[in-house]
């Protein structure tokens, strides 16, 4: 009677369709979950990043005041008139080229009389270095409406820097007085500024509405801005798209500390969520302005 050989040996398997399936959907599962958490995350170190900038950005008008006798940067006229004193006193070159209106001019001698970069005011007390004027969140800001060449790229790419220092401190905003405003150039003393630990000196875009002029029911139109803490919600939006996402800015205050401020409550909206305004008195999260006469 013959032998039959029997081969033994590892039987191989494969994936039913159905483990290939339940596979899969765990790791969705797992990316669904930790794709917020890494947005955080990324979200937080970009925070910490740009709240590091102001830091030094304050840093740098204390020693520029210690230099010159307690004052601030001077801004001329022109450039205090025209809300354009950032540019005039610090900032870089703007990578996007602007069309001649005094926005983020890299050379001197332009039609408001900006100086370059190297030029200015804070250029020595920040070492040159024009990253500390670059936030990493910067969503940008789209204003083509006013300003063709400023649509959908960074702000510091537009106009040199990502922060705004506050050179309306006398009276700017339609909610107080502008008598004084029109007729003197900003050249105050960082010791005149009330309650330094609320006083904005550096803020971000998104701390302030944007308007442009009236529409065509006469109401005010403008923009407003996201770039911390807003999601999909980040960017540019119209009053009327304005949505019901928070507004979260960046600010470093006359004390030299910053922090992120939450100006959600500050802006003022309809039942949609559209914009009709901002409340920027004394009452608000932060001081802006000097009340004298």
């Amino acid at each position: 009677m013959g032998h039959r050989a029997i081969r033994r040996g590892t039987i191989r398997t494969a994936f039913t369709l159905v483990e290939l399936l339940v596979v899969i959907a765990i790791i969705a599962v797992l990316i669904a979950i930790l794709l917020p958490a890494l947005a955080r995350i990324r979200e937080a170190a970009q925070s910490t990043a740009c709240l590091s900038n102001m830091r030094q950005l304050a840093i740098a008008i204390h020693l520029y005041a210690n230099d010159n006798k307690d004052r601030l940067p001077f801004i001329p006229h022109p450039q205090h008139s025209f809300g354009d004193g950032t540019a005039y006193i610090c900032g870089g070159p703007s990578p996007y080229k602007d069309q001649g209106n005094g926005e983020g001019v890299t050379i001197d001698g332009d039609i408001f009389g900006v100086p370059a970069p190297q030029h200015r005011a804070l250029y020595r007390y920040t070492s040159g270095k024009f990253e500390l004027f670059q936030c990493p969140s910067d969503a940008g800001v789209d204003i083509h409406d006013f300003w063709p060449q400023i649509s959908w790229i960074p702000y510091w790419q537009a106009v040199g820097s990502s922060y705004s220092f506050n050179d309306y401190q006398l009276a700017y905003h339609p909610s107080v007085d502008e008598s004084d405003y029109w007729e003197s150039g900003w050249n105050h003393k960082l010791g005149q500024l009330p309650l330094a630990s609320k006083f904005v000196l550096w803020y971000e875009p998104p701390a302030q509405i944007w308007p442009w002029g009236a529409g065509p029911s006469t109401e005010v139109v403008g923009k407003v801005f996201r770039w911390h803490k807003a999601g999909r919600a980040s960017g540019s939006r119209t009053y009327e798209d304005a949505g019901f996402a928070p507004f979260f800015s960046n600010i470093s205050f006359a004390d030299g500390h910053a922090e992120s401020v939450d100006f959600t409550t500050t802006y003022k909206r309809n039942e949609t969520g559209a914009i009709i305004g901002q409340d920027r008195t004394r009452t608000g999260p932060v001081l802006w302005y000097i009340y004298e006469k």
